[in-house]
């Protein structure tokens, strides 16, 4: 069985990012999604290209500032120049879909030119001017999207799209198995990812997919989510050496999302350049 552990929220800051690369670097991640709008984008494109093994999507909340001046926007952005919709949900479906594909081309630019890369992929979008806008730049730049089966966070069937069904890629939410209710501080006693890990099913020919928000708190964090004290537990889980030994004990191959969709083998070939015994080689 192969696995993809993710990690989301990727660039929210400077102190969530050093949460974030500890999961990385001493930890079983094997690719990011990356928020291209978020005061840490910088110090995370630096750290990302130290590390080519990873694979990169592109995390489109749109929860900070547009990458373009507020003026070029004036319909994503409220009177603080920060996308409007980030406490007001509806606000999302008054955008116009011009200014969105502009300023979508603007992160993924920005991203190219901090990284050298592109992101690899994409999560499936809502039928808004935004969601539109977002996957009409993932077709201009190469960008895969709606590649996973299964039921995500919501759930909700993702849209798994005809030409990746035969790439088996799952999301494992361990929806329903009292590992979670919310990532809400207010149900932290109930939140246990590393065993949610614990129970994925071993299924032969089938690629699970698990995504984690691991990163340590500040005041920016602390003010601006409603998932706080989750993070550092992800972090914590990630690094756990019960799910190390759980990976070596069921023989699982840890891949990330280019070695999934195109056949590659770059996450292997990095277990095995830094000697790891997770390493499958």
């Amino acid at each position: 069985m192969k696995v993809i552990f993710r990690a989301d929220d990727v660039g929210y800051t400077y102190t969530h990012n050093l949460g974030t690369f500890k999961a990385v670097d001493e930890g079983v991640v094997t690719s990011l999604d990356v928020m291209l709008d978020c005061p840490g984008l910088e110090d995370a494109c630096e750290k990302i290209k130290e590390r080519p093994w990873l694979s990169l999507g592109w995390h489109t909340h749109f929860w900070g500032r547009p990458a373009l001046g507020p003026s070029e926007v004036p319909s994503m952005v409220n009177e603080e120049g920060k996308f409007k919709w980030r406490k007001d949900k509806k606000a999302v479906e008054t955008v116009v879909y011009e200014e969105v594909l502009k300023e979508c081309r603007a992160q993924i630019e920005r991203f190219a030119k901090l990284t050298g890369r592109v992101p690899d992929t994409c999560g499936g979008q809502p039928n808004t001017p935004l969601g539109k806008a977002i996957l009409d730049v993932c077709e201009e730049y190469n960008i895969a999207y709606n590649f996973m089966q299964g039921q995500g966070w919501g759930g909700k069937p993702l849209p798994c799209k005809e030409k990746y069904l035969d790439k088996n890629i799952h999301e494992w939410t361990a929806k329903g198995m009292g590992f979670t209710k919310t990532l809400n501080v207010v149900d932290f006693p109930d939140y246990h990812p590393a065993d949610a890990i614990l129970a994925m099913p071993i299924e032969e020919n089938k690629i699970w997919m698990r995504s984690q928000h691991p990163g340590f708190l500040d005041d920016y964090v602390l003010n601006e989510s409603s998932c706080t004290i989750p993070r550092v537990r992800d972090v914590d889980a990630l690094c756990d050496p019960r799910i190390k030994q759980w990976i070596k004990d069921n023989r699982i191959e840890l891949i990330n999302f280019r070695d999934a969709l195109y056949g590659t083998n770059e996450y292997q070939q990095h277990l095995k350049a830094i000697g790891s015994d997770l390493c499958m080689l």
